[in-house]
C-alpha cells in the first residue's frame, strides 16, 4: 500500500490501481523504493501465484476424480476415516463430517 501511495506521489495523479502497481514495479531503480516496499510487492505476487495455482490444482483434481472414479472413491474413504478418527470423541454426524471435508478442500 505504501508503494502505491508513493507511486501516486511520484506520478502526481491518482491512476487506477493496476496502472499504479505496474508503475511501482518499474520504480525499483529509483531512489526511495525501499527494501520494505519491494518485500511487500513480492509478498503480494507470491500470494497471487498461490491463489492461481490453487485454482489450477482444484481443476486438475476435479478432472482426475472424473477420469478415475475408483481411486477417487478410495481417497475419499481414506479422508473420511482420518477425519472420523480425529473427531470421534465429539460424536458429530456424517453430514458434519462431509461439510468438514468440503471446507478442508476449499480452504487448503
Amino acid at each position: 500500500m505504501i508503494a502505491i501511495r508513493q507511486a501516486v506521489k511520484l506520478t502526481g495523479a491518482a491512476k487506477p490501481i493496476a496502472a499504479v502497481a505496474q508503475r511501482s514495479m518499474t520504480l525499483s531503480g529509483v531512489k526511495g523504493f525501499s527494501e520494505h516496499e519491494k518485500t511487500i510487492e513480492d509478498l503480494y505476487f507470491t500470494k497471487e501465484d498461490q491463489r492461481l495455482l490453487g485454482k489450477i490444482l482444484n481443476k486438475v483434481k476435479a478432472q482426475s476424480d472424473v477420469a478415475d472414479k475408483t481411486i477417487a472413491e478410495g481417497i475419499k474413504a481414506a479422508e473420511v476415516n482420518a477425519v472420523k478418527g480425529l473427531v470421534s470423541k465429539y460424536n458429530i454426524s456424517e453430514e458434519d463430517v462431509s461439510f468438514l471435508l468440503k471446507w478442508k478442500h476449499t480452504h487448503y
